[in-house]
């Protein structure tokens, strides 16, 4: 009797494995927009509620790194305007890309020059959180990102109070690929659940 439930236990726990890792989305959901995988992509799709006359986001090469470069990613006004103002440049931003460096936002405001080098100041600055760039970009600073080639990484949902997603996170150490749920609202709040399980799967490559 005892060997007959435990053989139960033991089939309705790999079903409930099965059904987790199979890769499926939810009804209602569809492929999300190609293209929108490149952070550069991403910010260059900011449209922020005020209008600032000058900004300008920024890529700030590593300065330890010499094989990265500082770059003007995208902006509106007179840029030369906004870098010819005097400021330090900060030593961190509101997102950053191993190898490639961080990024950070400065503007004018009431003729004051500000920057942005966090991710509450970035939700500032953009306003409400109203197309799906923003949104994933909110995500890409929490790590996560479209992987394209499945749809449990690669869908979303406009909902009333912002957009639902699936998404993934890229582990390098070992490489696997983990997908999550993710919701973000038009206010920036973002929550997200691992689906519990992982996708290409190398247990002897680290790329760390």
């Amino acid at each position: 009797m005892f060997q007959k439930l435990s053989a139960r236990y033991y089939l309705f726990i790999l079903t409930l494995l099965l059904l987790s890792c199979n890769g499926n989305v939810e009804q209602g959901f569809e492929k999300i927009p190609p293209g929108l995988n490149v952070t550069e992509d991403l910010i260059r799709a900011i449209r922020p509620d005020k209008d600032y006359q000058y900004w300008a986001c920024i890529r700030q090469g590593y300065f330890h790194n010499p094989n990265t470069n500082t770059e003007i990613i995208t902006g509106k006004g007179d840029i030369s305007y906004l870098m010819n103002n005097k400021f330090d440049d900060p030593k961190l931003g509101f997102l950053y890309k191993m190898w490639q460096g961080y990024f950070y936002i400065a503007y004018v405001d009431h003729n004051h020059l500000k920057l942005v080098t966090e991710e509450a100041q970035l939700i500032k600055f953009i306003g409400k959180i109203d197309s799906i760039e923003e949104a994933l970009l909110i995500a890409d600073i929490h790590n996560l990102s479209v992987d394209y080639t499945r749809a449990i990484g690669s869908s979303y949902k406009k909902v009333k109070n912002g957009y639902e997603f699936y998404l993934v996170k890229f582990h390098k150490c070992t490489v696997r690929t983990e997908p999550f749920k993710v919701s973000i609202d038009t206010l920036g709040n973002y929550k997200a659940k691992s689906l519990g399980f992982f996708y290409d799967v190398d247990d002897y490559t680290c790329y760390d």
